[in-house]
């Protein structure tokens, strides 16, 4: 299950939908070369893993807010605090660049 990049369908269900229909046509009527090409470009197209804007703003508020806090405390003579937050926000930065990479790359791969 992908954080940035998710589905706007299930895929389980799309591919057993096309399986079932692929079963139930005569192999003989069709060019089967054609009919699974465009099969597969329709499950494909179908499952394909989009960006999730919303979830991206969502991380992008915790890490401002991460920052602002440490930039608050460090403002206010709490320099352990501040310094555990900078450290959490760089963390955090770098989960969210990771999954993004990472997420991204599974989504253009076929």
């Amino acid at each position: 299950m992908g954080v940035f990049f998710t589905s706007h369908q299930p895929v389980v269900p799309e591919i057993k939908s096309a399986i079932t229909k692929a079963l139930q046509v005569d192999p003989k009527s069709i060019n089967l070369e054609q009919e699974a090409n465009q099969r597969t470009e329709s499950v494909l197209h179908v499952t394909s893993m989009q960006f999730n804007f919303v979830r991206f703003l969502g991380a992008l508020v915790i890490a401002a807010i991460l920052l602002g806090a440490a930039i608050w405390t460090g403002q206010h003579n709490m320099t352990d605090m501040s310094r555990d937050l900078m450290y959490t926000f760089g963390a955090f930065g770098g989960i969210v660049l990771g999954l993004l990479g990472g997420e991204a790359q599974k989504s253009t791969s076929r």
